[in-house]
């Protein structure tokens, strides 16, 4: 009997196709054969902490979400994941954008939601009016506790407006081998190839399929994480004449010549 051929990437697949397409990529099983219970369930296990890893890499994160949540008035801290006040599975790793919503329910646009100052730990120790009150809400300490994150707001508003969050988009872990997965285009081979990495030691996989299929899975990798990296952004003082106080003449990259 023929074995099914999972869909393109962009199209779901099952967890058990991942599985078994690594355990192929590895010799494990032949071409016309499937996985046993115990070599699929242990597969899932590794495809599941996999997945959860990449969850941790911003670079592997390929999109962000922004969703809105209704303040609780004179609540805090705010609790965000799979049970808490804003429901989000699974919690964000961080936070790196907020906005606090002036009027709600009026055609709110972008003058009506300033940005919210995003603060660290270090900021938050040091402030020494934590429980403030205040119909606005101007900076924001994201603490990812776990299972759920928490949201400390300041001031505290005594208001239930919206305030606007950006969260990266997750990829979904896998909770049975039917589960089904969907994922950008460039994810497939990078997960199937660097599950099949991982499966190695368990399997006794010789050492030149081991650097065989590690290689492939790194440069699949490298493939959804150059998509993902942001180019850096560079600022130049160039319009500010020996700007830099070191004595020596600017630079001009018009003209290919040094100001005296």
């Amino acid at each position: 009997m023929p074995i099914p051929v999972p869909p393109p990437s962009y199209q779901p697949i099952k967890a058990f196709d991942l599985v078994r397409s690594a355990m192929l990529e590895i010799n494990t099983i032949a071409a016309n054969e499937t996985p046993n219970a115990g070599d699929a369930g242990w597969g899932l296990e590794k495809l599941q902490r996999l997945i959860d890893k990449l969850n941790a890499i911003r670079q592997a994160i390929y999109g962000v979400t922004f969703t809105e949540f209704t303040l609780i008035p004179n609540h805090a801290p705010h609790t965000i994941g799979p049970t808490g006040d804003f429901v989000i599975t699974p919690r964000p790793v961080r936070i790196p954008y907020a906005s606090f919503i002036l009027n709600p329910g009026q055609g709110a646009n972008e003058v009506d939601a300033p940005p919210i100052n995003i603060r660290d730990a270090a900021w938050w120790a040091s402030l020494p009016t934590k429980n403030l009150p205040s119909s606005v809400v101007t900076d924001l300490y994201y603490d990812p506790a776990v299972p759920n994150g928490n949201l400390n707001f300041w001031p505290i508003c005594t208001l239930s407006n919206p305030v606007r969050l950006e969260t990266y988009t997750s990829l979904v872990v896998p909770i049975t081998l039917t589960t089904q997965l969907t994922y950008p285009t460039g994810y497939w081979d990078a997960i199937v190839l660097t599950l099949a990495s991982e499966l190695c030691s368990a399997f006794g996989v010789p050492a030149d399929t081991r650097a065989d299929v590690g290689g492939r899975a790194r440069l699949a990798m490298s493939i959804i994480i150059g998509n993902n990296a942001k180019p850096p952004r560079i600022r130049t003082d160039s319009s500010m004449p020996n700007s830099g106080n070191s004595g020596r003449p600017d630079f001009d990259f018009l003209t290919g010549l040094n100001d005296n």
